[in-house]
Parts: C-alpha cells; sequence; structure tokens
C-alpha cells in the first residue's frame, strides 16, 4: 500500500478545514487542571503523573492537576487552535528532581502505549554528549512508530542546542521575536519553524489566566496546527508531515 501523502495545496487546505477531530495529542508537561473553565468542552482521555522515588519511576493514573501552570497553559493553546483534539495530560516535570531522564523516557512510552499521535513537549535540556543515547533511543522508537514529536527550542535563541528540539525528525519550534502569529521557517538551525511565543491570557490553574511569554507556549500552537492536518490526512509520516509544514511556512525569520 502506497504511502500517504499531501501538496502544498493539500496542507493549506487542512490548516483551513481542520479541528483536530481523531487526533490524539500528549502533552507532557507539569500536568493539566482539567477542571478550568477554558477546557470545559476538551476531551480529555489520560490524566497520568510519572514519579521518582528513590530512583524509582512509577506511574500514577490520576495526574492531581498542575503543580506549577505550564501544562494547563500549553493546552490551552492546543485547545483553541484544535478543539476537537483529544488530549492527554502526561505529567513528567513537577517538584521532584531527581531521575528526570526516565520520567520523561517513561512518559513517552506511556504515550506510544495508548496510540496518541502526536507527542507535545515544551521542555528541553542542554545538548550534552553524554545524554545523546538516552533521547536519541525514544525518538527514534517515536519515529518507527510514524508518532510525531513537537518540541519547544531554547528561549535563549534558535542555535542554541537542546534536546529534544534539536534532533532533524523532532518539529523544533522557537518563539518569533516579532510576535507574528503566523507559522515561520526559522532558517539556518535545527529549529525549524517559529511562531508567536507569547499570550496575554494563557489559561492558569485555579480557572484564571496570566500573560505569559516563551518558546514553549508557541510549540504547542504548532502541534495544534499539525493536528488540523492530521484530522484530514490520518496516517501522514512525520516526515511528510514535517515538509508539509514547510510548505505551507512563510518565508524565514531573521
Amino acid at each position: 500500500m502506497a504511502e500517504p501523502w499531501i501538496t502544498p495545496e493539500d496542507a493549506r487546505h487542512a490548516l483551513e478545514a481542520g479541528d483536530g477531530k481523531g487526533v490524539r495529542i500528549a502533552i507532557l508537561d507539569s500536568g493539566i487542571d482539567l477542571t478550568h473553565p477554558g477546557l470545559a468542552h476538551a476531551d480529555f482521555d489520560d490524566d497520568l503523573a510519572i514519579l521518582s522515588e528513590g530512583g524509582r519511576v512509577s506511574l500514577r493514573e490520576s495526574g492531581d492537576g498542575d503543580v506549577f501552570g505550564h501544562g494547563t497553559a500549553v493546552a490551552g493553546i492546543i485547545h483553541q487552535i484544535a478543539p476537537a483534539a483529544t488530549l492527554g495530560s502526561i505529567r513528567v516535570l513537577g517538584h521532584f528532581k531527581e531521575s528526570r531522564a526516565a520520567i520523561i523516557r517513561e512518559g513517552i512510552r506511556q504515550a506510544a502505549h495508548r496510540g496518541y499521535h502526536i507527542v507535545q513537549c515544551s521542555f528541553g535540556a542542554p545538548a550534552r554528549p553524554q545524554d545523546a543515547a538516552v533521547y536519541k533511543s525514544w525518538i527514534d522508537a517515536l519515529y518507527l512508530r510514524g508518532v510525531h514529536i513537537v518540541a519547544a527550542g531554547s528561549n535563549t535563541g534558535f542555535q542554541t542546542a537542546e534536546w529534544p528540539a534539536h534532533f532533524p525528525t523532532v518539529i523544533g519550534v522557537g518563539a518569533d521575536p516579532d510576535g507574528r502569529p503566523g507559522l515561520y521557517r526559522a532558517g539556518g538551525g535545527l529549529i525549524e519553524f517559529a511562531t508567536r511565543g507569547e499570550d496575554d491570557s494563557a489559561l492558569w490553574p485555579g480557572g484564571g489566566t496570566r500573560k505569559l511569554v516563551g518558546s514553549s507556549f508557541a510549540a504547542p500552537r504548532v502541534a495544534a496546527l499539525l493536528a488540523r492536518i492530521l484530522t484530514l490526512h490520518p496516517g501522514l509520516h512525520p516526515l511528510l508531515a514535517k515538509a508539509a509544514l514547510r510548505h505551507t511556512a512563510e518565508p524565514p525569520v531573521a
């Protein structure tokens, strides 16, 4: 059977007509306040927390909300752009500091096992050579399963290397320095896309909002745009989806 592919015109149509229906997005973050009024009509599936105690990683089937607000803001942005997508909260960030790489790896494993199409990662770690194998192992595993990874780049610039955003099979996203809402190509590096990273009324735990700025809030916009494409073109290979986004993006930002 031929692998699904789309033309730039198909991608542009999907970005206009898609709403995320049929697409499952795993949000690996600080948890999500599922009771927030801004998410009242969102379709949620899993609410998980990956924990580490004494170096042992465990799974809890209730994420117990958002431990510091980040994930709720990310979920709100995705829901606004792709309102029919199914969201899953997998808490991998929080108060715990030990075994961070192992926690993230288990969160990724859970996302793949539970059938998510997109994994949204608004976090990053310095691209130290000694950590390359840890990140590459799960990035490669998702790629081979056809799962799309969208990750936030560094807030210090498109060229600052962070993982997972700086792996070529990942859709790396930075904040457009001019704050423009459209999708742009970020030329000259492994962070290939840029969009608005500022939100004046991002959802915040407890039912409120606050102003937030950073690449963490640019990446979910691109994850939601990808979900709109996958609504009309399910099964699209990660490389073809990335190419479709490149063809529909505006010329590179400075």
